[in-house]
């Protein structure tokens, strides 16, 4: 029983520090120009926030707003609704990719860049989503694509959580082909 108990928490260990650089130090960009800035979901205050001030700084003039069951989260992201819902001094795309996963919203990306004729783009997510958000994308589309944190505040609960799904989702995206 030790033995086992030892076995667990080593393997705990060896997960935890493993997931240091996908999850809490990940590679990321700073802002910088782009053809669109795209929020992917949910579109929260910290990441719309982001993106409002990469237009206000001039960086784009283009924000596309990836949106999940919209008419019921529609309260929940006030902000989102504001941009979504309301004219603006920029252009605005918001849509609930099919399906609603990082996978669906490389796929509309890809869709917009081909469309639209971008050739940057910069997406925003949260700090420990930005490795696998890497890796989906970059299967949907090869072009410039620079990966932003929208610098959320987690709660220590929501970082294990965060371990714990993306690791497990992970999973997923190894036992995926292709965009």
């Amino acid at each position: 029983m030790k033995r086992l108990l030892i076995l667990a928490v080593a393997l705990a260990g060896a997960v935890a520090l493993i997931g240091l650089p996908l999850y809490v130090f990940p590679a990321h960009d700073e802002p910088r120009a782009v053809d669109a800035v795209y929020v992917i979901g949910p579109p929260t205050a910290p990441r719309i926030e982001l993106a409002e001030q990469m237009i206000a700084d001039g960086l784009t003039d283009t924000m596309v707003v990836s949106l999940g069951e919209w008419d019921q989260e529609r309260d929940k992201w006030p902000e989102a609704a504001a941009v979504c819902d309301s004219a603006q001094t920029y252009e605005v795309l918001c849509t609930e990719p099919d399906p609603f996963t990082t996978r669906g919203e490389a796929r509309w990306l890809h869709s917009l860049v081909e469309d639209e004729g971008w050739e940057s783009v910069a997406v925003i997510t949260t700090t420990p989503h930005l490795t696998r958000t890497r890796v989906i994308m970059e299967r949907c589309w090869d072009g410039d694509i620079a990966y932003l944190s929208s610098g959320e505040h987690l709660d220590p609960w929501y970082w294990a959580y965060h371990y714990a799904y993306q690791s497990a989702a992970f999973v997923k995206v190894w036992l995926e082909d292709g965009c």
